[in-house]
């Protein structure tokens, strides 16, 4: 026979299971809402600007600058995708500016001197060499990647310059001049590429394992190490994947431009950092987006081709990147404040 204060502490038990059982639903309820905002917050500020810009800016519309903006978004994005793993896995790359001169610098005196696709794989490898670099003084010297990155930031923008000794370098090959203002049925090149380029991203960040280490490395590298992930060739491999785009872009750079020089690309590091926070990449790591990225480069191409057609001086132009990268900045911390709140809330 049961007695009643067995019956209380029966009730207690079951009272308190369901109301743990009604806190992880709204837990996870939230944490859905939460991944939602995260992959399509981009949406919104992407169709105001594009609205924006139908209304307020003429020509904006035209054929000529729609292709602009999708190549120049397109460059920006493949460069922003390998940024976006190295800050998925909670790192970062301040050099890819500086690795896009070299790249384009190389290829184009490797092109002028033996053709397209030597240039073309010459540029690569730069870009690959450099990667190693800026992976070895992280994973081996132990030197945290912003003070790495910074450092090689200088050292390659000096190389580039030393390369070309000041001068810019014309591209004589008019085949290779013709790649990025090429279009496939009416579509340009460049944006292709980046269209490929991305969903090859997409896929190993989403659908593979390495991808899926890169996401356990960026939540919690120790938690990475005890279930057997070799967190150093992970971090490596991100940061020579995230040269080799910084290159390929670069390649296309120096294709539409038809000349370089060693200030290539100098501030790319900036754009691409506010574009993959924008596009729903944590700068905490643990999360990476590339599809938000990729509408990103596109949004922030919109707002730079929109200031262009209405003459505001390139100043304007840089207190508006500066502002951007503030707001997707503010945006990733609300976020990650959210999903604090709703894990604190789960756990009580």
């Amino acid at each position: 026979m049961v007695n009643a204060p067995q019956l209380l502490q029966v009730d207690v038990v079951t009272s308190a299971e369901q109301e743990r059982r009604e806190s992880a639903r709204r837990g996870d309820r939230a944490a859905r809402r939460q991944s939602i905002l995260q992959k399509l917050g981009i949406i919104i500020p992407f169709v105001l600007v594009l609205l924006a810009g139908i209304v307020l800016v003429p020509s904006f519309l035209s054929a000529s600058n729609i292709t602009n903006m999708l190549v120049d978004g397109a460059i920006l994005a493949i460069t922003a995708y390998g940024m976006t793993m190295v800050i998925a896995l909670r790192g970062i790359d301040l050099s890819v500016g500086s690795t896009q001169a070299v790249v384009a610098c190389v290829a184009a005196v490797s092109v002028n001197a033996w053709g397209i696709l030597p240039g073309i794989l010459a540029g690569i490898a730069a870009a690959i060499i450099l990667g190693l670099v800026n992976g070895l003084i992280v994973t081996t010297f132990r030197v945290p990647a912003f003070i790495a990155t910074l450092a090689t930031l200088g050292i390659f923008r000096g190389i580039a310059l030393l390369f070309t000794g000041g001068a810019p370098i014309m591209i004589t090959d008019s085949a290779f001049r013709s790649i990025a203002t090429s279009s496939i049925f009416g579509i340009p090149v460049p944006f292709i590429v980046a269209v490929l380029v991305g969903a090859g991203f997409w896929f190993v960040l989403d659908r593979m394992r390495f991808g899926k280490h890169v996401v356990a490395v960026g939540g919690s590298p120790e938690s990475a190490t005890d279930s057997g992930i070799k967190v150093k060739r992970i971090e490596l491999i991100a940061y020579v994947v995230a040269a080799a785009a910084a290159g390929v872009a670069g390649l296309l750079l120096a294709s539409q431009l038809g000349s370089v020089n060693g200030s290539l690309s100098s501030g790319l590091e900036l754009q691409a950092i506010a574009v993959v926070v924008l596009g729903g990449t944590s700068m905490a790591g643990g999360r990476g987006n590339i599809i938000g990225t990729f509408l990103a480069s596109l949004l922030l191409a919109m707002i730079n081709a929109g200031l262009n057609l209405l003459n505001v001086p390139s100043f304007y132009q840089y207190i508006a990147l500066g502002m951007l990268l503030v707001f997707a900045l503010s945006l990733d911390s609300a976020q990650r404040a959210a999903v604090r709140r709703v894990f604190e809330g789960r756990v009580a």
